[in-house]
């Protein structure tokens, strides 16, 4: 009956066919089979240089697994598993001190993960990863995706290969064209404005400035109405004062935070849901039914909208959603799919995250505060590109919270070919995973690792604190290469406005002991965020 129901739902308001043209398409065909040479040859069998010197496979050190259960029980049984309700940043801690730069977990629900931990060889295997990287698909989402067939649910997260790098090839030139982005800077000021608003109202409400236990989910409204305006082209008014509990807005935010999870419960934890239908899985497929249909819907408004506007002479394309409509209709809602769940917990962390940090180091938040001032006259003046353009600190402090603070602890990469990392033998088809935010809290990485420096990403900088210092491979929150988030210059366009409008308006502290990190799904904040505010005279 849900899949009835999707269906339906994808049965447009409009016919209007948008096409690529006969010399788009040759174009496309032509620069495919170009890559699919380059693929064939990513891909041979040839031994790369020191194989034969390598150690073998079979001898990477790591957990010793059981007969059947592999390493499962490590995670699984109470009191003897040593990995048992451990964070899996300190899981990886233990590994890397236990084992050094390289080891594996054998047998995890039938596969193995090589876990690595120098940078050396992150650049390595991502230098290897090929026109057309692969990373192990999420189970629970390819499940989901068999139960809907013939309805688009997801674009890129879902894919690999040819079909990735075709979806990818239509996504790319429209959501990372900076000029497209930064499109949306006066809009992204607008949401920046009505969050601003709502922290000078919450902060009215109790003596000290402090901001409420649930204040994590205003920056989720906050997230959520910027992703809206540029996916869907619609204001959502995620962040009405007024706003219900059983709101559409708040439906999506809650439903997007359970998907993260659910699909934790499902996918990295032992699960059921495979061989039957576990109460986690029926919540979850009505999760994403729910998140399917709301994308659906408000893109039907939008292409209602484009009909309205096609004889119009003075209407012009600029919008994203607009960009990929022209494309294709089931790119445009697959992409607002994406975009909705990777774009509400993730961005809503990290300012999170950049607002503890900005509490905690007052030093830091008042030269961030400077910048804001020189470059705002007043603290409702407009966040243009051209503003963005002259904040270094505000990109330090941004590189900096992510740096700390990153959604994702590393890179999942399945090689393509035969590599040699860390002096063993690597085969092909191998899921290997850099660990990238144990490294960056490495003194010997960037010194100082654990205290927030936003001034070892400027170019003038003390050398014994600069990140040059460091491999460039360590940091990669958005990922790395080909692969890499798709929403990224989207999300610090996000940020880089926030950031300035709360640092111009508000003086932040942290009267509270250290903020808890922990991972689930996603890395991040795990306390309640109760910053305390102040706003700064003009």
């Amino acid at each position: 009956m849900l899949r009835t129901k999707l269906l339906k739902c994808v049965s447009y308001n409009t016919t209007k066919i948008f096409m690529s043209t006969n010399a788009e398409t040759a174009a496309f065909e032509n620069k495919l089979e170009h890559y699919k040479n380059l693929h064939a040859l990513d891909t041979t069998d040839a031994k790369p240089q020191g194989w034969d010197e390598a150690k073998p496979f079979d001898s990477i050190p790591g957990p010793k697994p059981l007969p059947i259960i592999g390493n499962m029980w490590r995670f699984a049984v109470p009191i003897f598993g040593d990995f048992y309700g451990k964070d899996f940043v300190d899981i990886h801690r233990d590994l890397n001190r236990q084992y050094g730069n390289i080891s594996i977990l054998r047998g995890l629900l039938g596969k193995s993960i090589v876990v690595l931990f120098d940078p050396k060889d992150f650049e390595t295997l991502f230098r290897n990863e090929g026109v057309w990287p692969i990373r192990d698909n999420i189970p629970s989402l390819e499940k989901y995706q068999e139960s809907r067939k013939g309805v688009k649910t997801f674009g890129l997260v879902t894919r690999q290969g040819e079909s990735w790098f075709r979806f990818r090839s239509v996504v790319n030139p429209i959501l990372m064209q900076p000029k497209n982005i930064a499109r949306y800077t006066d809009k992204m000021n607008l949401v920046a404005d009505e969050l601003v608003d709502n922290i000078k109202h919450l902060a009215k409400q109790n003596k000290d400035g402090e901001m409420p236990d649930d204040f994590r989910n205003e920056l989720y409204k906050w997230s959520l109405e910027s992703v809206g305006v540029v996916t869907l082209d619609t204001h959502l008014g995620c962040l009405k004062r007024d706003l219900k509990a059983d709101s559409e807005q708040q439906k999506i935010i809650n439903n997007a935070i359970q998907f993260f999870d659910l699909m934790y419960k499902l996918d990295f934890r032992p699960s059921l849901y495979k061989y039957m239908n576990t109460p986690d899985w029926k919540q979850y497929v009505s999760v994403i039914d729910f998140l399917v249909e709301t994308n659906i819907k408000h893109i039907n408004r939008a292409l209602d909208k484009l009909a309205k506007q096609e004889n119009d002479p003075e209407n012009e394309i600029k919008s994203v959603l607009q960009q990929l409509l022209k494309k294709d209709k089931d790119t445009a809602v697959a992409m607002a799919m994406d975009m909705m769940l990777a774009g509400i917990d993730t961005t809503g962390r990290i300012l999170g995250a950049g607002l503890y940090y900005l509490g905690k180091y007052p030093e830091k938040q008042e030269q961030l505060r400077k910048e804001a001032q020189a470059l705002l006259k007043n603290k409702d003046t407009p966040i243009t590109k051209e503003v963005l353009a002259k904040a270094p600190y505000l990109k330090a402090v941004v590189k900096e919270v992510t740096r700390l603070a990153p959604i994702g602890i590393g890179n999942m990469r399945r090689t393509q070919k035969k590599l040699v990392l860390a002096g063993y033998q690597i085969p092909e088809n191998t899921d290997v995973m850099s660990s990238n935010l144990v490294i960056s809290l490495m003194d010997a990485h960037f010194p100082k690792a654990r205290d927030f420096l936003p001034e070892r990403w400027l170019s003038q900088c003390p050398a014994d604190i600069s990140h040059k210092n460091a491999n460039p491979f360590i940091l990669a929150p958005f990922g790395y290469g080909p692969r890499s988030c798709i929403g990224k210059r989207l999300a610090n366009l996000e940020l880089d406005v926030a950031f300035l409008k709360i640092a111009r308006n508000f003086e932040i502290s942290w009267p509270h002991k250290d903020m808890k990190f922990a991972t689930t799904t996603l890395y991040g904040i795990a306390d309640p965020l109760k910053i305390r505010v102040k706003p700064v005279d003009d």
